[in-house]
């Protein structure tokens, strides 16, 4: 009798009620299912508690490990009564970790633009996919669409643009900060990253190529060459110096380029279209003579001097030394040319020589 005075009859914290364990099917009957959560006595599934959002009960088998939720520590039977429905929060987050430690892919449902991504629906859950793990389709798509009508009108467009649906992978995962990032994007880089190393081995300095514009940067424009990235710079798109990529490109339009550099490691290229264009510097000794009087436009002042565009593409600098007077951007002048290097792409002229000549004559 002290024996059993002496037992402990309490409830095990991990089986009070909203405890949420795993147990072992151990019989199913149609109105119930029994689960062992291994307590001193089972655990009787029933009801409403049976049915929830994924159907946990309509392909269980005895033995069979299950997620539930304990809905009351004892009834008049004096069993556990459990519950798969309230277990159902637990249940989607044990899976989606098990796909993400396993790298499983799925699919999820697109919901709505937000800014730098996409939000989802992950098994009731919210997930969110960036703009930058969407896959180059997607992501060239995506980006015409917000670039042509703006992002306020990106979430009636998304659907259309996206479909109702992305196969993704699980790419970080934080249950306590509700977080799920999802990239569409890894789940081809594998298959993705063996072509374009196979694409890139035929594939020389020098070789021009056909490309689709897909982003439109600030500092240049991504290029897709057949499924190969491609970065044109800013410097590298005309002569002339272009100011705002937006005004002469769109997402989608076709380009020609010319291969600068090729980046192995990370299966890039460097391009060029202004490589395929006529350079103004090329026919320079055939235009200009040292001591001939040009005119020109103030396109830049710098703390050594000025540059001065005598046409698109061409400019020459006057030294501090060689100015007269303050100068302003967009100022037209004239000035002598001094100095042409058309090889290293130098043209220096002067203001104070045409100012001495006017002196002594």
């Amino acid at each position: 009798m002290e024996d059993l005075l002496e037992e402990d009859f309490s409830v095990p914290a991990s089986l009070r009620a909203g405890s949420v364990v795993e147990g072992k099917v151990v019989s199913i009957t149609h109105g119930e299912v029994v689960v062992d959560v291994g307590g001193k006595s089972e655990g009787i599934v029933s009801g409403d508690d049976l049915s929830d959002e994924s159907g946990t009960c309509k392909n269980l088998k005895v033995g069979d490990k299950v997620l539930v939720t304990v809905a009351q520590t004892e009834d008049s039977r004096g069993s556990l009564v459990l519950s798969f429905k309230k277990a159902e929060k637990e249940r989607r987050w044990a899976k989606l970790q098990q796909n993400f430690s396993q790298g499983i892919p799925f699919e999820v449902g697109v919901m709505e633009y937000n800014k730098g991504g996409i939000l989802v629906d992950v098994e009731g859950l919210r997930g969110f996919v960036p703009i930058s793990h969407l896959n180059k389709t997607h992501f060239a798509q995506f980006n015409k669409a917000t670039t042509a009508e703006g992002p306020s009108s990106a979430n009636r467009n998304l659907k259309e643009v996206l479909g109702e649906t992305l196969k993704v992978k699980i790419i970080e995962l934080d249950k306590e900060q509700n977080r799920i990032v999802l990239s569409e994007k890894e789940l081809e880089s594998a298959k993705i990253e063996k072509e374009i190393r196979e694409r890139l081995k035929k594939i020389k300095v020098g070789d021009v190529l056909e490309g689709a514009v897909i982003a439109i940067l600030p500092f240049g424009l991504l290029v897709d060459c057949g499924g190969i990235d491609g970065l044109i710079h800013i410097s590298e798109v005309s002569w002339e110096k272009v100011q705002n990529l937006s005004g002469l490109y769109r997402v989608g339009d076709k380009v020609k380029v010319k291969v600068l550099t090729i980046d192995e490691k990370e299966g890039k290229l460097g391009l060029s279209v202004k490589a395929l264009m006529d350079n103004p510097w090329d026919k320079l000794a055939g235009r200009y003579q040292e001591g001939a009087i040009v005119k020109g436009k103030v396109t830049k002042i710098m703390p050594f001097g000025a540059f001065v565009e005598l046409e698109p593409g061409l400019e020459g600098l006057v030294h501090v030394s060689e100015t007269v007077g303050p100068l302003n951007p967009g100022d037209a002048v004239k000035a002598m040319v001094i100095t042409i290097d058309p090889q290293n792409q130098k043209l220096a002229l002067s203001m104070r020589k045409i100012e001495e000549s006017k002196i002594y004559k």
